[in-house]
């Protein structure tokens, strides 16, 4: 067969993933954005809290899209879990192109049946963005 039957994040599953991240963040006391993508890397929705920088909307969407790519967390960790060099993290946001690739925490992709179904990213809260983006996620999917 030549064909599969693929998952697609809904605009209600990413409105809710961005609710439960909003909230998140709000409770502490965080002002940031969220951006949700399908696995193809677009946009699905996205979401500035009234006092975030406005840089953190594409900061968001990129880490989101980093996610979706590649399946496993925005950040310097490969899927091997092997921390990179500077010059390689460097190399990796060049060949996929600094408005689709970061490699800062902060996007989490959205895994359904183990399937990579899109991406979440979070931007305005420093260290806890990938932990705001993953309550987002859990919140909507369950672990």
């Amino acid at each position: 067969m030549y064909t599969r039957t693929q998952r697609h994040i809904t605009l209600d599953g990413a409105q809710a993933i961005i609710a439960a991240a909003l909230a998140d963040g709000k409770a502490r006391g965080r002002e940031l954005s969220v951006a949700v993508v399908d696995a193809g890397g677009h946009i699905v929705a996205i979401a500035r809290s009234d006092g975030a920088e406005i840089q953190t909307v594409q900061i968001a969407e990129r880490k989101a899209r980093t996610s979706a790519f590649t399946g496993v967390p925005s950040g310097p960790k490969s899927k091997a879990g092997n921390v990179g060099s500077d010059h390689h993290l460097l190399a990796i946001t060049l060949a996929g192109g600094v408005e689709n690739v970061v490699t800062v925490q902060g996007g989490v992709p959205i895994i359904v049946d183990g399937e990579c179904i899109g991406g979440v990213g979070v931007s305005g809260a420093a260290h806890a963005d990938g932990e705001i983006a993953a309550a987002g996620v859990t919140a909507a999917f369950g672990a």
